[in-house]
């Protein structure tokens, strides 16, 4: 019954975003559609290829998205086997973590909204959140009671992973003209999505080999890498880069 009610609300959103969010100044091309198309992809692809700061942004996503898969996958494993009060219903506990991960994200969001404008706070907001994530890691890994697990989970869903994905979005916006950065985005979706296939499903067999302590120790030190990579480069993240398609493409 909550999945349906559930689905039925995300219905009920789609169809008030498509009611009160037209795209009132969308111009669809009418010539050379798949000349232009080529022309984006091009430069996007060229741009992900060449760019140092976009390609250190989509290996760092490449990393944090493999840990963040095996972290949503194993934290409710890990908060089972330190015993897990079975009253209320466990589904209450774990609504109320998630509610309480929801509301901490908002709050640290907002903190980093008042600065992301300062010279290098993008850079230093994401090395932060990966810190904070790596030690929320190791702090669920080797929690002694469900509590302190808690505070782990905490720690990664709420001021780690909701940092990192806002900031890295910020930052390819800054990094990224208006023609190219919807196709630069999209290589920043799939070095997600292979970071949980590859980086997650190696640590998924690291849990079924050894236990999910090792791997979710594993996850931490994923988190620390990503950190180390994106603090190591001496890099400007307030910079804009202006990478235009040919005028024939943008027409």
């Amino acid at each position: 019954t909550s999945i349906i009610v559930a689905g039925a609300a995300i219905i009920v959103l789609g169809a008030i975003v498509a009611a009160g969010f037209p795209e009132r100044y969308f111009v669809p091309a009418t010539n050379a559609r798949w000349q232009a198309s080529r022309a984006i992809l091009r430069a996007g692809a060229r741009l992900a290829r060449h760019d140092r700061e976009i390609v250190l942004v989509l290996a760092a996503t490449f990393l944090v998205n493999g840990a963040a898969e095996v972290f949503g996958r194993l934290y409710a494993k890990r908060l089972v086997a330190l015993g897990l009060p079975r009253q209320p219903n466990p589904i209450v506990w774990y609504t109320t973590l998630g509610l309480a991960m929801l509301l901490a994200g908002a709050l640290v969001l907002r903190l980093v909204e008042t600065r992301i404008d300062e010279a290098g706070m993008a850079r230093r907001g994401y090395v932060g959140a990966c810190v904070v994530g790596g030690f929320g890691m190791l702090v669920l890994a080797h929690a002694p009671n469900g509590p302190t697990a808690a505070a782990g989970v905490l720690l990664v869903g709420g001021l780690s992973l909701t940092v990192l994905r806002l900031v890295g979005t910020i930052w390819v916006n800054r990094l990224t003209a208006s023609d190219v950065r919807a196709t630069v985005h999209s290589f920043l979706a799939q070095a997600e999505y292979f970071g949980e296939i590859i980086v997650g499903f190696s640590l998924a067999l690291l849990a079924r080999a050894t236990t999910v302590t090792v791997a979710l120790t594993g996850a931490a030190f994923v988190m620390v890498a990503a950190a180390v990579l994106v603090r190591g480069r001496s890099t400007s993240s307030n910079r804009v880069l202006v990478h235009s398609v040919a005028p024939s493409a943008t027409e």
